[in-house]
């Protein structure tokens, strides 16, 4: 079977278990089972391009931690029949993972044209924002919670696609957010926010962020060639000869 099949169970195993979540979200408030649901999606989305497109270490990663809230949902909800699904599911999904035709698909080093390590981790636990909170988010303040669960991967998608304010929002304003809302939502999951907020805050102002995020540019500079070095073929394409003179 081909790798890019076998990595699709991980985006299936998200899908089954935001249907059950959806037919039946005990013992999570509708709230934070509605993030639960929403991070799963967006983390094995990513995941499984990132494992067929590219081979990144960090889909594989990311889609192995979308399995384990998948495993934490299981060990919760109450047993019917959407959870023997998404057991069923997730079993499939690990164990193509963990499968050697995926694992020699997924490559070994970072790439050396990629973004280093340390600017992938912030987006990626944006992404992961939402599950997280999810998890933690029973009884929480609703707004307060929705709005900092929500904003997160669409602070990710600003930074990751270079849109402007992408940066800052990184760096500074999603990390104000999720720690300036953190008292109202209540314990633990006033702990959750503030750590994630934090967390994505000192990771955002390493130095490689920014390099990604506006890479370094050289002015390119032109050195003329005698037209006598120059090759007959690109004489021939201008129109002159071994002289630079116009035929």
């Amino acid at each position: 079977m081909r790798a890019a099949f076998l990595v699709s169970f991980t985006l299936v195993a998200a899908l089954a278990w935001t249907l059950a979540l959806m037919v039946r979200s005990e013992p999570f408030d509708p709230p934070a089972a509605l993030l639960i649901g929403v991070g799963l999606v967006a983390m094995a989305t990513v995941a499984t391009i990132g494992m067929i497109v590219v081979g990144g270490p960090w889909a594989h990663r990311l889609g192995l931690s979308a399995l384990a809230v998948t495993v934490i949902v299981a060990l919760v909800r109450p047993v019917d029949v959407f959870w023997v699904i998404g057991v069923a599911t997730t079993t499939l999904a690990l164990v193509a993972l963990f499968s050697p035709r995926v694992g020699s698909s997924i490559r070994r080093l970072a790439s050396a044209t990629g973004p280093p390590p340390r600017a992938v981790v912030p987006p990626l636990l944006l992404l992961s924002a939402p599950a997280i909170l999810g998890l933690a988010g029973n009884g929480a303040r609703t707004w307060a919670l929705v709005v900092v669960a929500l904003t997160a991967p669409n602070v990710a998608l600003l930074y990751s696609r270079v849109f402007p304010g992408g940066l800052i929002g990184i760096r500074l304003v999603w990390p104000a957010l999720a720690i300036g809302l953190a008292p109202v939502m209540g314990w633990p999951t006033a702990f959750v926010s503030a750590a994630l907020g934090l967390i994505v805050g000192i990771l955002a102002w390493d130095r490689s962020v920014k390099t990604s995020y506006h890479p370094p540019r050289e002015v390119g500079t032109t050195f003329p060639i005698p037209p006598e070095l120059a090759p007959e073929e690109v004489l021939d394409a201008a129109e002159i000869d071994d002289k630079g003179r116009r035929r």
